[in-house]
């Protein structure tokens, strides 16, 4: 296999050069435009943000997705994969392999999503689960060190104003994917399955920051700098298996099993809950996964491994995981009791930095500005009890105030 030299820090340079901009103007809050319909599918826009809500078989959801879409995966493509072919840093043989490996160990729910999305699209086979797969195997080939920051917050029960479950999410990466418009896919399977959420890229479909019907909820964390940078190619995508286990997951202890059930091929933390609860599970490549349960009715979740059992000590990371953790923990304590969808708002907007690059006093741990290693590209805040996500982009260049998106009425 030819090896692949400078895969992501290409695609990153690649990306930052891209005169391909999404506008995102400001309208009004939850006015959802409708711009293209494929069969039983549509696609809305609202303040920038792409919302395409598919409906049907599996294969037919894929399919509805790869044509509202493929204009916008066109351009992800031709900056993350397209280029480095060209380059000739990219062989067939690298692209079958991960092809492969995704789709041959795939459930039949990702097999047919990949093939509907390949029809819909008209591209083929190789070229959608490639670009599906493009983080996963960024990080294999570069053996990379984490950098990203994510942090998240969960609150219920006594620690809300009302009882309910309220997460705020902010995901750092690179500033290169603000290039990007940042999408919420809502599916609607036929098969019994759960209607579920999902933020993230044109063309990937893992579930970055997600929802589903009942109120169970995921988002992903880098969790390289903890639990080994390696990627085991013979275990099944981590990205791929996280859709199944929210397809079918009710309540947070199915999700906890599901959990304690496989082995990661990448090394990750997740934030995981329901409408009652909520915790972190922290997962190593190279020694399984930990089961962090929160200390009263609130959570913080960063990109450093914090449960007791691993018997490690805690470590700081280059985004400043511990830093973002002690402002968060810290914050929620001063708001016991009065956590609801806009505190949870608030207190993701504060900021880690100041203008000077030093750390904010009673700061937070949201980065509109490269000032360590990455920023936040996008922020969520779900109100799981009420089926409603807020999504914001804060970087000044491509901001987007906070949009609110019923998924009740999505989903029905």
């Amino acid at each position: 296999m030819k090896k692949v030299t400078n895969f992501v820090f290409a695609l990153i340079a690649s990306l930052a050069v891209s005169t391909t901009l999404f506008a995102q103007e400001n309208q009004k809050k939850n006015d959802l435009k409708l711009i293209k319909e494929s069969g039983e599918g549509k696609l809305y826009e609202a303040n920038g943000f792409l919302i395409p809500v598919i409906s049907g078989s599996t294969f037919e959801m894929g399919q509805q997705y790869g044509a509202l879409m493929v204009d916008e995966m066109e351009k992800v493509y031709n900056l993350l994969i397209k280029s480095s072919i060209d380059k000739g840093e990219l062989d067939q043989e690298t692209i079958s392999f991960w092809v492969n490996r995704a789709y041959g160990t795939g459930s039949l729910r990702t097999k047919r999503f990949y093939d509907g999305v390949a029809e819909g699209t008209g591209w083929s086979l190789d070229k959608v689960v490639f670009l599906d797969q493009v983080m996963e195997f960024g990080i294999y080939e570069e053996k990379l060190h984490s950098f990203a920051g994510c942090t998240s917050i969960a609150s219920w029960d006594e620690q809300s104003k009302d009882g309910n479950m309220y997460i705020g999410r902010n995901m750092d990466w690179s500033p290169a994917f603000n290039k990007f418009p940042t999408v919420l896919t809502v599916r609607k399977p036929n098969d019994g399955s759960y209607k579920m959420a999902t933020t993230g890229w044109a063309g990937m479909y893992c579930a970055f920051t997600a929802m589903n019907e009942k109120g169970v909820y995921i988002d992903l964390h880098d969790g390289t700098s903890m639990g080994g940078s390696l990627v085991f190619k013979e275990r099944p995508s981590i990205l791929n298996t996280l859709t199944d286990m929210l397809s079918e997951s009710d309540n947070l202890d199915a999700l906890k099993a599901r959990f304690n059930g496989i082995n990661n091929s990448t090394s990750a933390i997740f934030t995981i809950a329901d409408k009652n609860s909520a915790a972190s599970m922290e997962c190593s490549s190279l020694n399984g996964n930990r089961l962090r349960l929160p200390e009263g009715n609130s959570i913080t979740v960063v990109n450093s491994f914090l449960g007791e059992s691993w018997g490690l000590g805690k470590r700081e990371t280059v985004s400043n995981s511990l830093r973002r953790y002690a402002n968060m923990t810290d914050r929620l304590a001063e708001n016991k009791g009065q956590m609801d969808a806009q505190k949870t708002k608030d207190l993701m907007d504060i900021r880690l930095f100041n203008d000077d690059n030093s750390f904010k006093d009673n700061g937070g741990c949201t980065k509109p500005a490269l000032q360590d290693a990455d920023i936040t590209n996008y922020q969520t805040v779900f109100d799981i009890n009420a089926q409603k996500v807020y999504l914001k982009i804060p970087v000044p260049e491509y901001f987007a105030d906070w949009t609110e998106i019923d998924l009740n009425t999505l989903f029905n």
